[in-house]
């Protein structure tokens, strides 16, 4: 098992991790490709004998001080509660200390309990304090869905 920066090359098996990965949203291979290209600091991939099993990325917030904005995490099913999502986790937080933040902020579907225990545990394990910063909802005319998330803060 390894965690390394996520390439260019990797688009396709990220967006198919994420794909699998429901209810994490799948973006556009465009969307993946800034964030290979221009977040890579910040955005790993988890390897498993040149499989990419698990992928976490994010970026630093250019409008709010010292915090960095976790955009997803996912894990494929058979790597779950095996502690790989805490070494992306410490991966991802050792980098974002690196680059001066202060907060690591997340946001989970309100009825997403299996990522709001692995964060709150996560938390826990670590000596973090995280808290519920707040909540969005927001209705896409485009998939006629409304969506309600809860915003997480980890001070670090």
């Amino acid at each position: 098992m390894r965690i390394r920066s996520m390439e260019s090359k990797d688009i396709a098996a990220v967006r198919e991790l994420i794909d699998y990965c429901k209810p994490l949203d799948l973006h556009t291979p465009f969307t993946y490709w800034i964030l290979s290209e221009y977040f890579n600091n910040t955005c790993f991939v988890l390897e498993d004998e040149d499989e990419i099993v698990g992928y976490t990325g994010g970026m630093k917030s250019s409008s709010m001080d010292r915090t960095f904005y976790l955009w997803q995490i996912g894990l494929m099913p058979d790597y779950r509660g095996k502690g790989y999502f805490n070494m992306l986790m410490d991966q991802i937080i050792n980098e974002v200390k690196a680059i001066g933040c202060k907060f690591l902020e997340f946001s989970v579907l309100s009825d997403n309990y299996q990522s709001i225990n692995a964060f709150s545990n996560y938390a826990k394990k670590k000596g973090l304090p995280i808290e519920k910063r707040g909540s969005l909802s927001f209705y896409d005319k485009l998939t006629d869905e409304e969506c309600k998330e809860d915003i997480y803060r980890i001070s670090l």
